[in-house]
C-alpha cells in the first residue's frame, strides 16, 4: 500500500469509528507528516483526492474538516415506498390496507414498519429510510412533545414525501391532517347543546400539541359565546410513562391519573375530554373503579379515535368520539404520494379533512333536543 492511500485509510478509520466527526478539522500536516514519515507534498495529496472523494471539505476560516456524510440517492428504477408509522399495530391495520388499496394494482411496492409505539424502533426505521432511500414515503409523525426530527432522521431530498399529519416544520412536504380547530368548534356546538358547566380536558405529556392547541381553541371559542366555562383551568395534563417503550400501555396513565384527580377530592365534572380514544378507556376505568356512574353522574367523550367501531374494552361501554377518519386521510395521502411518483411536481400543499362524531353511551343525552336534531328525527 503507498504512502498516500496509508493516509487515506487511516482518516476513513477515525470517521468510521468516530474519533474525526462532521465538521472537525483534520490534524495539521506536518503532524500527518512526522506519524507516517512522508513528505508533507505526500500529505497534502491524499487531502485532496479525499476532497475529491467527499470525505473532506474545505471551509473558509476552518481549514479542512470532515464533510457530512452524503445521503444515498435514490435510483431511477427504485420502485419502493415505505410507510412508517410510529403507532400500534391496531393503527397500523388500518393505514397499510388503505394504502394498498391506493397501490395494489401499480407498479410500486409498499413496505409497513410499525414501531409499535417503540421510539427507539421509530428512530430506527426513520435512519433505515435514509439510509436505504425509497422512492416514495407516507410519514406519520410524531407530536413534538413526544419526539424531535434532526437532520439525520428526516429523508433524503430524492425521495417524494407525504405527511400523514400536521406539516413538519424541517421537511418541505405535502401533509394531509385532520381539521382540529373545524373539529374543535363542532365540539364546542356538541357539548353547549348538553348543557355541560364543568368540563375537565385530560392530555398526557407535559405540553399541549399544536394540534390539540387548535381543537381546544374550536371547543373555547364556542363555549364562552355560550357562557359556559373553558379555560386553562380546566385543562389538565400528566405525565406520561406508558404511551412509549417497553412498558406500553396507553390506558394506565389516564387510569391512575383519574383516580388521583379523584382521590385529592377534585371538583367533579359534568364532563371529561379525553385528548385521544386511549386515554378515554383509562379514563372510564377509573371512574368505574371509583364507583361513578358514566354518564349518569360524569359523562365522557374523546376529542380524537381514528376507527368508527367505538367497543371499549370495559363491556357494555363504547365511547363517544369523533372519529378523525384515518382510513380516509390516509387513502387520500397515499393518492397524493402516487401522484409525486407519476411526475406531480406542484408546490407542496397541506390539506385538511373533517372528521365525524360518533355517538357512544358515555355522554348524557341532551335535556331538549337541537332543533336540527328534531326536524332530522
Amino acid at each position: 500500500m503507498s504512502p498516500q492511500e496509508t493516509i487515506c485509510r487511516f482518516v476513513r478509520e477515525q470517521i468510521e469509528a468516530g474519533e474525526l466527526r462532521p465538521g472537525m478539522k483534520l490534524p495539521p500536516h506536518r503532524e500527518l507528516s512526522r506519524r507516517f514519515s512522508v513528505a508533507i507534498a505526500t500529505v497534502t495529496r491524499a487531502i485532496n483526492r479525499l476532497k475529491a472523494e467527499g470525505v473532506l471539505v474545505c471551509r473558509r476560516g476552518c481549514g479542512t474538516v470532515v464533510a457530512a456524510p452524503r445521503p444515498p440517492e435514490v435510483g431511477a428504477d427504485n420502485r419502493r415506498v415505505m410507510l412508517i408509522n410510529p403507532l400500534n399495530e391496531t393503527v397500523n391495520l388500518t393505514l397499510s390496507r388503505a394504502v394498498n388499496e391506493v397501490f395494489m394494482e401499480t407498479e410500486w411496492k409498499v413496505e409497513t414498519y410499525c414501531a409499535c409505539a417503540n421510539l427507539s424502533w421509530y428512530t430506527t426505521f426513520l435512519k433505515e429510510c435514509r439510509k436505504k432511500p425509497p422512492a416514495g414515503l407516507l410519514l406519520l409523525p410524531l407530536s413534538p412533545k413526544f419526539f424531535h426530527f434532526t437532520p439525520d432522521l428526516l429523508p433524503v431530498p430524492g425521495t417524494k414525501t407525504v405527511i400523514w399529519g400536521l406539516p413538519v416544520p424541517e421537511l418541505k412536504a405535502d401533509s394531509i391532517s385532520a381539521s382540529p380547530f373545524g373539529e374543535g368548534v363542532f365540539l364546542g356546538d356538541y357539548i353547549a347543546a348538553r348543557d355541560f358547566r364543568r368540563i375537565l380536558y385530560l392530555s398526557q405529556g407535559t405540553r399541549i400539541a399544536r394540534e390539540e392547541q387548535e381543537t381546544l381553541r374550536g371547543i373555547a371559542q364556542v363555549l364562552h359565546r355560550s357562557g359556559i366555562p373553558f379555560g386553562p383551568e380546566n385543562i389538565r395534563m400528566y405525565p406520561d410513562s406508558y404511551s412509549f417503550g417497553p412498558t406500553r400501555d396507553p390506558e394506565r396513565g389516564a387510569f391512575e391519573f383519574t383516580l388521583t384527580l379523584i382521590r385529592e377530592g377534585l371538583p367533579r365534572p359534568d364532563l371529561i375530554i379525553a385528548a385521544h380514544s386511549s386515554i378515554a378507556f383509562g379514563i372510564l376505568r377509573a371512574l368505574l373503579s371509583a364507583g361513578i356512574r358514566v354518564p349518569e353522574e360524569i359523562s365522557l367523550l374523546s376529542a380524537e379515535t381514528g376507527d368508527s367501531n367505538l367497543s371499549s374494552p370495559v363491556p357494555g361501554y363504547a365511547i363517544t368520539a369523533f372519529n378523525n377518519m384515518y382510513h380516509l386521510r390516509t387513502r387520500i395521502a397515499a393518492e397524493r404520494l402516487l401522484s409525486r411518483l407519476e411526475g406531480n411536481d406542484e408546490p407542496p400543499v397541506h390539506c385538511e379533512i373533517m372528521g365525524q362524531l360518533i355517538e357512544g353511551n358515555t355522554v348524557r343525552k341532551p335535556k331538549h333536543k337541537p332543533i336540527m336534531e328534531e326536524i332530522i328525527l
